[in-house]
């Protein structure tokens, strides 16, 4: 039963693009703030992402339920274009199918932008953390050297050169 798909669908994936766009933007940002260790600005990019992911879910449900309404198969959790476009007409199936193509290949963007974000996030802790170590046993091995056995904690000799008189 071929079907005109309402406008509505329309505009949520377009929707989904403009927010998947920005995301790519705040990614982008995040990656600039990594490399430059702005904390401050890595902070205020987390909870926007946060936000930004937040409301692409909340899209992506009202486009999943719209979807799973004309066609009346359910779906779990992924939105089906490809079972809307079964329903269309010539023009618009292939307007759905490309719709849906550029849309998997935009998801595949961000994934894989937040993936080397937190990879590169990942190497650099721990290049600080091996960095934070090596100065930290650097300044343990700098400090004066105690009389007696190596390995344990003495206390400097009483016996050795003083500057203060011992006689009363």
């Amino acid at each position: 039963m071929r079907q005109k798909i309402p406008a509505t669908v329309y505009e949520l994936i377009e929707r989904e693009f403009t927010l998947g766009r920005e995301l790519l933007a705040t990614l982008a940002r995040e990656q600039a703030a990594v490399v430059g260790l702005q904390m401050s600005e890595l902070l205020a990019l987390s909870r926007q992402k946060e936000e930004q992911i937040k409301v692409l879910r909340e899209v992506d449900e009202q486009l999943r339920l719209l979807v799973e309404q004309l066609t009346g198969k359910a779906s779990e959790n992924a939105v089906r274009l490809s079972d809307l476009a079964e329903l269309a007409t010539g023009d618009e199936r292939s307007k759905l199918e490309k719709l849906r193509k550029e849309l998997v290949a935009l998801r595949q963007e961000i994934a894989a932008k937040s993936v080397i974000n937190h990879h590169y996030a990942e190497d650099t802790k721990r290049h600080l953390h091996e960095a934070i170590t090596l100065l930290t046993t650097a300044s343990v091995s700098e400090q004066p050297a105690n009389y007696g056995k190596p390995g344990r904690a003495g206390r400097p000799a009483t016996t050795g050169p003083s500057l203060i008189s011992r006689s009363v």
